[in-house]
């Protein structure tokens, strides 16, 4: 099921993204990504709209939206990816948003096939100031399918 988080939610949220993010961005120091959870915390969660993916309660994945359309995160447990979550968020956005945003590290290439997969084209490539790693800013629009598969009902 898929819902909106509350605040009771966002310990667990913050606990799958710390292990989701060590997981998936080997490429980064372990240590920036802890450092980074206060800020989460504190900042993130309190103004994203955040929305989980739950199951037997536990929360299995989330998706969380910054300024109406930017993807600020969309994490899986490591022990439940490939396993339709990710599909299953960006799909439930994606019927409430006419267009996304989002940023991610061009070494994560399962992250990066993911978003390809789902129709997001690279729009900008760019070097993240805190990491120094490369990062790419990739973009969907519902209408704009260059090379695009017809997903949902409607789509052209």
């Amino acid at each position: 099921m898929i819902r909106k988080a509350t605040p009771a939610d966002f310990e667990k949220i913050l606990d799958l993204w710390l292990e989701a993010s060590l997981a998936a961005h080997y490429f980064i120091p372990a240590a920036y990504w802890k450092s980074l959870l206060p800020v989460v915390r504190d900042n993130y969660l309190a103004t994203a709209t955040a929305y989980v993916f739950e199951d037997k309660r536990k929360i299995k994945g989330f998706i969380a939206l910054m300024d109406h359309n930017f993807i600020g995160a969309l994490f899986v447990h490591p022990l439940w990816q490939r396993s339709k979550i990710g599909t299953k968020l960006l799909r439930y956005i994606r019927r409430r948003r006419p267009n996304m945003s989002l940023r991610v590290f061009a070494q994560n290439k399962n992250a990066l096939r993911f978003y390809q997969s789902q129709g997001f084209k690279t729009v900008e490539e760019a070097v993240d100031g805190a990491t120094k790693a490369p990062e790419l800013l990739m973009a969907w629009a519902q209408g704009c399918f260059s090379g695009y598969k017809k997903v949902f009902h409607g789509d052209s």
